[in-house]
């Protein structure tokens, strides 16, 4: 990917947070936004 390019991952509960981690330590030049489910929504 180029810098400045967007990647989205659904879901962290199986492999969604580590695809995560790994994307962050092999495309650090790239956003990453993780979306998952919350009963409560809370700003992090």
């Amino acid at each position: 990917m180029k810098k400045g390019e967007r990647l989205v991952i659904i879901g962290c509960g199986g492999v969604g947070g580590p695809a995560a981690m790994l994307s962050r330590k092999l495309m650090p030049e790239i956003d990453i936004t993780v979306i998952r489910e919350e009963d409560r929504f809370i700003v992090r």
